[in-house]
């Protein structure tokens, strides 16, 4: 895969992206409508796709795949989280801001920008393995996402309530399915799948003129204006995607066995997203100041039309 087609599949989803963002500005689009969408892709249409991989993969994955696809988006996580309190110590950032450039660094929009952009690049048989690779982000961002941004954890009490209501979600409740599925050899779901693809395909189109019409609420001379943003969406597009590349091909030659190509490459991808966009709601919810979460979230998302082809051709 060279570098040039991977940068066409990435004009081919930014297109969309500026139909969104022209359709906000025409009044095509508002909040209202974003909410209302938004709510019907999470809930629904996101949920029918990632239940339609099951038949479109061309054949399960191996429960060493599966298992590695959980592990290396584990440890990308993890490398991505340690990079992001380093940063926020280099830079300086006041203290009620670290927790939030923590998050910009180590959590990605997997699913809503991920999963469009993972079949765009890498084909409809990596959602699959995408799906299940969402996983650990889902969990985690619910209970360490929460705390970076809150600035406290609430106890082991708040804790498990987060848990609880991260596997209430039907994205994660639709991976966890299908990653049962994938390890009783289960390959389909028969005459569903065909009308789980149709409202699945909904998903693609109907997120990245979410995402055109999001950019379109920024002022963007307001969204410049913080370089630790630039920073810190630096470390959620490259360096932890490529640091966490980094330590799962060293581990798999100090110990003798690698990381599949297919399944790091879906990993690596996905972790390289722009930033969630859970990060407002929670600075939103804890009363935290929303405006540097939004600074990343704005500028990683242009960014990452460039920074994305980067990041597959250095991972191949």
């Amino acid at each position: 895969m060279n570098f040039s087609f991977v940068a066409l599949q990435m004009v081919t989803v930014s297109l969309p992206i500026l139909v969104g963002w022209a359709a906000h500005k025409l009044g095509f689009m508002d909040d209202d409508f974003d909410v209302r969408l938004s709510t019907l892709v999470l809930n629904v249409s996101m949920p029918c796709m990632i239940l339609a991989s099951l038949g479109s993969a061309g054949g399960l994955p191996s429960t060493g795949e599966m298992l590695w696809m959980l592990a290396a988006t584990a440890t990308i996580l993890v490398v991505s989280g340690l990079l992001g309190y380093v940063l926020a110590l280099l830079m300086r950032a006041p203290v009620d801001e670290r927790g939030i450039y923590q998050f910009i660094v180590m959590f990605g929009n997997c699913g809503f920008i991920g999963f469009p952009v993972v079949q765009a690049i890498l084909g409809k048989g990596s959602l699959l393995l995408a799906a299940i690779g969402i996983i650990p982000s889902n969990i985690l961002i619910f209970t360490a996402g929460v705390i970076m941004v809150s600035g406290e954890g609430g106890g082991w009490k708040r804790t498990l309530k987060d848990v609880a209501a991260c596997f209430k979600t039907p994205v994660l409740i639709s991976s966890l399915v299908v990653t049962a599925c994938v390890a009783l050899g289960i390959s389909g779901f028969g005459v569903a799948s065909d009308a789980l693809t149709i409202v699945g395909e909904l998903t693609t189109p109907a997120a990245l003129l979410l995402t055109g019409s999001s950019i379109a609420r920024y002022e963007p001379l307001s969204m410049l204006a913080n370089w630790r943003a630039y920073v810190a969406a630096a470390g959620r597009l490259l360096a932890g995607p490529l640091l966490g590349l980094l330590l799962l091909r060293l581990l798999g030659q100090s110990l003798g066995f690698a990381c599949p190509a297919n399944v790091l490459a879906i990993a690596v991808l996905q972790m390289a997203m722009p930033v969630a966009s859970n990060g407002a709601l929670y600075c939103l919810e804890y009363g935290k100041d929303a405006q540097p979460m939004m600074q990343g979230t704005f500028f990683s998302i242009i960014l990452s039309i460039l920074t994305i082809p980067l990041v597959v051709l250095l991972s191949q």
